[in-house]
């Protein structure tokens, strides 16, 4: 080969069996936590992306005083999951109805969750006969918490109770004791010690 040959020295290389750099690395699932009632509109959002995602839903009969309808309704309330790539994390985080990605308990890494665990959710929402109440939090008595958002982000606590929406949180404030509050669940993180 002369110094005029046709080799070519950057190293593009087309696509093997069709398939582009995105679909090369590895793809995994993440919960991405939403404004509230705004999951299908972030699930559009995530889409236009071409970004796989599921949203878990049931559907219930809702009663009002003239009627009743069948509404959908997300099992895991502000919370949709995203199959994606390291490289689309902060594409999806910058999505102005998703306020985060959830983490793994004390630490900044995005949680990672097993396919098998969707697969698992997909088939219980699938096949149950009766409605599915989804426990979203590890939060038991005397767990320690930190608030990751809104006005009390970083503010850390115990919990003292917990129901399906919210924890009530103590925080010890030296010799005067001890502050009550309630948090909404997703606003929570557990602090391992």
């Amino acid at each position: 080969m002369g110094p005029h040959s046709s080799a070519s020295t950057n190293n593009v290389t087309p696509p093997v069996n069709g398939t582009d750099d995105r679909e090369a690395r590895p793809k995994f699932w993440v919960a991405a936590c939403t404004r509230s009632r705004s999951e299908k509109k972030a699930c559009a959002a995530i889409s236009k992306l071409g970004l796989e995602y599921y949203l878990p839903t049931q559907t219930h009969i809702r009663q009002w005083s003239d009627r009743k309808k069948k509404v959908e309704v997300a099992v895991i309330p502000m919370t949709i999951f995203v199959n994606l790539t390291e490289s689309d994390i902060l594409t999806v985080k910058r999505l102005p109805l998703i306020f985060r990605l959830l983490s793994m308990p004390g630490s900044d890494k995005v949680a990672r969750i097993p396919s098998d665990d969707i697969d698992k959710l997909k088939f219980i929402l699938g096949q149950s006969e009766s409605p599915v109440d989804f426990d979203t939090s590890a939060f038991h008595i005397n767990t320690n918490v930190r608030v990751v958002r809104g006005p009390l982000m970083g503010l850390e606590g115990q919990v003292i109770s917990s129901d399906n929406e919210s924890s009530e949180i103590i925080v010890r404030i030296g010799i005067l004791g001890g502050a009550r509050m309630s948090i909404g669940k997703i606003d929570l993180e557990l602090i391992q010690r």
